[in-house]
């Protein structure tokens, strides 16, 4: 069985310096068999940061370039879902600022249990100092995303990180979503994979602790209307 980890990133210079030296510590441990940085388009030293620790690029753009200009990351993922050849992915924010091989091994753990489809990587919020967050879930997750998921089906909305994009998903799953663009693309998979598999193919992993990229109240507007 081959596990192939994605790393989506777009300028994340900084963010991918530490995530992609983890990836290689993946790789080196046999957690996964292949890492790959999904370059959106830098046009900053995020592809050379993860060259320089060992970790594959794919340069978005350069992929089904008949799609046209890159969409964000749920393009990103779909071009590389139908580029990469393995048996799962594992889907890996690249700006986790704590971001260790235990919150890997999480996400890889269940993959081979009769019927799972799909993890959800569920995990603590804790700021920089490894604080617990005001707000568990993250304000978009608790005043949108949970209400949105409760319309849906309630067991998806009591997921303790409905919009983590840290995740795991059979290829053949994976291939089968359309990947929206835009900030929806965490709810919208969510959803997808629901109606597909059902609760049954859907598990929740313990990352532990998680410092997530905060954003400050004015930079929330444009996430929860899309």
């Amino acid at each position: 069985m081959h596990i192939a980890l994605l790393i989506p990133a777009l300028n994340e210079e900084v963010g991918i310096a530490r995530t992609a030296v983890v990836a290689r510590e993946a790789l080196d441990a046999g957690l996964v068999h292949s890492a790959y940085v999904l370059d959106g388009g830098s046009t900053d030293n995020t592809a050379n940061v993860a060259r320089d620790a060992g970790i594959q690029v794919l340069h978005v753009p350069s992929l089904f370039p008949e799609l046209g200009p890159v969409l964000g990351k749920g393009d990103s993922l779909f071009r590389g879902t139908r580029t990469v050849d393995a048996d799962w992915f594992v889907f890996l924010d690249a700006d986790l600022g704590n971001i260790s091989l235990a919150h890997i091994d999480a996400l890889v753990a269940p993959i081979g249990r009769d019927g799972v489809q799909f993890v959800k990587g569920g995990f603590l919020r804790v700021d920089e100092q490894g604080v617990p967050r005001a707000v568990p879930g993250g304000r978009v997750t608790e005043e949108v995303g949970r209400p949105l998921l409760r319309t849906v089906a309630a067991e998806l909305a009591e997921l303790s990180q409905p919009l983590s994009g840290q995740v795991s998903i059979r290829a053949k799953l994976a291939k089968s979503l359309s990947f929206v663009t835009g900030y929806g693309v965490e709810i919208a998979m969510l959803i997808d994979v629901y109606r597909s598999v059902g609760m049954a193919g859907i598990v929740e992993a313990d990352m532990g602790a998680v410092n997530n990229r905060w954003k400050p109240d004015d930079a929330l507007g444009d996430v929860m209307r899309a």
